[in-house]
């Protein structure tokens, strides 16, 4: 059965056709936990707010939990950039640790997050989740080995990656829904599917095969 895979959403969708990996906060109840997959992490925006990395880590260790995350760098909000950087390399090293991905946030600091990136030399996954920026700015990034995450940017015509998805290699490919209840991942399959000059079924069958690869679930799928 031909799947949507939804990599990074904040509101789980139940459809039976879509598997998708649900952004929980590092204080939701047991109940809020969905029962497929799911990532937690601490968000640069509450960077400030003491955050305990050790109660993400107990979370983290879930196995349901896929990736860390959202976590990464943010220049237009949160508290200075050298608290974010800091707790963000907390989370490079949970991801390390657990041998778990990282879904990223970033916002006006790509140069700063790659060169983390160059720096630290992680083996784990890093994830641009919301990718939209130049050409220039992705091939730099996969110079370092990231992966990219497409959302609802491709829907607005005048958007940096609606110019920057075709070169974006497949096996570095995913797509989202975010934090857009009204946004079905479906949309932002067919108009990637469209610019990428696929057909659905195979836009669906290359994200499958990039989520079965990253993540090692293929024994998971329904």
């Amino acid at each position: 059965m031909a799947m949507f895979i939804n990599i990074h959403t904040h509101h789980s969708s139940k459809q039976t056709d879509v598997i998708e990996i649900v952004d929980l906060p590092l204080n939701a109840s047991g109940a809020e936990q969905p029962s497929t997959y799911c990532s937690v992490g601490i968000h640069p925006w509450t960077a400030d707010n003491t955050p305990n990395i050790k109660a993400l880590q107990k979370r983290a260790s879930d196995r349901r939990v896929l990736t860390i995350g959202e976590c990464g760098l943010d220049k237009s909000k949160g508290p200075a950039l050298t608290i974010q950087t800091e707790l963000f390399i907390k989370q490079v090293e949970l991801s390390e640790q657990l041998r778990k991905p990282l879904i990223i946030h970033c916002v006006r600091a790509y140069s700063e997050i790659i060169k983390l990136r160059k720096d630290t030399q992680p083996s784990q996954a890093w994830i641009f989740h919301g990718f939209n920026a130049s050409r220039e700015t992705m091939e730099q990034a996969l110079n370092q080995d990231f992966y990219f995450s497409i959302g609802e940017a491709i829907l607005k015509k005048n958007s940096k990656v609606r110019q920057t998805l075709p070169f974006i290699p497949h096996n570095r490919l995913f797509l989202e829904t975010d934090d857009n209840p009204q946004l079905r991942i479906e949309s932002i399959y067919e108009k990637s599917a469209q610019l990428l000059i696929l057909e659905l079924t195979q836009l669906q069958g290359i994200i499958q095969d990039n989520f079965k690869q990253l993540f090692n679930v293929d024994n998971r799928f329904h």
